[in-house]
């Protein structure tokens, strides 16, 4: 069992994660603590999740759960929080993963609920994200606001990294620590899969459209449902959403979508990372009431060529801070390498125009 008082008197000595630096505490709860750090080699922001572990057999599934994350080390995609690298500090596992930011879904609507265009833009990146897990075979079974990291109006999904793995069609309930009232009914009975995430992006659809959870939430967090009837949409509740919104919180998981992947297609997206989000078929523009609370982001969301050519100028200006050391140089040379062959080409234009001129 970790002592405890010694890991917090040792955390901030140089390489108690080694080529780390523990910097301020983002927060934390009862299965673990969360620190912003830097990579000291190239001042990369990170976070790092410090695991708290129960004793005996709960202890070692968690251990056992932590061997299977490596195979999502690799995992590069722009809606999920990278993970770096795990190990044990001072007795304690932990999991390096890129920092996705302070600023989380849950901040977000703590304010209130989202404009249609900033929910659904959120929602097909969060979707985009899951899929992106499931085509590894790792279900997430913890989606939730706080989970969704957001900068701009660009979101990944984080705190993946100890979800439960499908294994060759069974079930390994190593995981079961979901929050109450996002959690699938089936996951309470230890018998989910793949379609659990599909009913709690349902949740997350309906709270960043209306503030609220679908169901009435009960003691410990619980939704008590009676029956599999759709949740009461509040008026102003976008038309084309209500349906899907529905589907996704069937009880039974035969009746939902069958993969993330359908839940796109229904809202007219594509599912790889990087396809446009497209929003004006849905006709959610004509329900815009305010200007946007999100801050121009990551994600290519502007519908119009101007948009996105302003968007393209501040991504050269600002570059991604969580890609890869060698994809963001080779990006800014891609750019520099374009305007120096535009200049030289208007240069000779410019050339040949005064030549004719001057005869």
């Amino acid at each position: 069992m970790a002592d405890w008082e010694q890991f917090y008197r040792d955390l901030r000595t140089p390489d108690f994660v080694p080529g780390c630096e523990v910097l301020q505490r983002l927060g934390g709860g009862a299965f673990g603590e969360v620190y912003k750090a830097r990579r000291r080699s190239t001042g990369r922001p990170l976070a790092i999740k410090f695991l708290k572990l129960g004793e005996g057999d709960a202890s070692r599934l968690v251990e056992r759960e932590l061997e299977h994350v490596r195979h999502l080390a690799d995992l590069d995609h722009p809606n999920l929080v990278s993970i770096e690298d795990l190990g044990l500090a001072g007795g304690v596992p932990y999991l390096v993963m890129g920092f996705g930011g302070e600023r989380t879904l849950a901040h977000e609507l703590a304010a209130g609920p989202l404009q249609p265009r900033d929910a659904l833009t959120v929602f097909v990146q969060v979707c985009r994200g899951v899929a992106a897990l499931h085509a590894r075979r790792v279900v997430h079974f913890d989606l939730k606001p706080a989970n969704v990291f957001l900068r701009g109006s660009g979101a990944k999904v984080g705190d993946y990294g100890l979800a439960k793995l499908i294994a060759d069609g069974r079930q390994t309930l190593s995981m079961g620590r979901g929050t109450p009232h996002y959690m699938a009914p089936e996951v309470l009975r230890s018998r989910a899969d793949h379609r659990a995430d599909v009913y709690s992006l349902g949740v997350l659809l309906f709270e960043s459209l209306t503030g609220q959870p679908p169901y009435p939430v009960g003691d410990g967090g619980l939704v008590t449902r009676e029956d599999d009837r759709a949740p009461r949409f509040p008026e102003g509740y976008p038309a084309p959403l209500a349906d899907l919104t529905a589907a996704c919180l069937r009880l039974d998981p035969a009746d939902r979508p069958a993969s993330v992947a359908e839940v796109l297609d229904r809202l007219g997206q594509g599912a790889s990372e990087g396809d446009q989000i497209v929003l004006d078929a849905l006709g959610v523009s004509e329900l815009e009431a305010t200007s946007s609370r999100l801050e121009p982001g990551t994600a290519l969301t502007g519908t119009t060529l101007a948009e996105r050519i302003a968007e393209l100028r501040r991504r050269l200006r600002e570059p991604d801070p969580e890609a890869p050391l060698a994809r963001r140089l080779a990006g800014r040379a891609a750019w520099v390498a374009l305007f120096a062959v535009l200049g030289f080409t208007v240069t000779l234009i410019a050339l040949v125009l005064l030549q004719e001129l001057g005869r």
